[in-house]
């Protein structure tokens, strides 16, 4: 029984969440850097003086939107819009990141369902 719910439900929904989560979360903490950068550019961290740490490359934004999200500095934004832009990329985050402790803990746990 519980088997079959973790073949047939549980896994199918936690790739889905996973790769959804990522591919949002992608693309929100892009608009929300831009936006971040273009008005509120004190609040970003000092810009990368290395090739290889430069935020606009390897996914470095949605780095800076966490630590934005974790330091506060998300309460400067004023438009109601963008700062639900905002808590939705963290949301599409925290998913992600749920979605992949959930993968990682029955494929290293099995035992529980099988």
């Amino acid at each position: 029984m519980i088997k079959q719910f973790v073949l047939d439900t549980l896994i199918p929904l936690l790739v889905s969440g996973s790769l959804g989560g990522f591919l949002l979360f992608v693309l929100l903490a892009r608009l929300v850097y831009d936006h971040l950068e273009t008005h509120y550019r004190d609040a970003l961290s000092s810009p990368a003086t290395h090739g290889f740490l430069e935020t606009d490359s390897m996914g470095g934004y949605m780095a800076e939107v966490w630590r934005v999200g974790r330091s506060g500095d998300w309460r400067r934004i004023e438009s109601p819009f963008w700062r639900g832009f905002f808590w939705l990329a963290i949301t599409a985050g925290g998913v992600m990141l749920l979605s992949l402790v959930g993968m990682i803990t029955i494929f290293m746990f099995p035992s529980w369902w099988r």
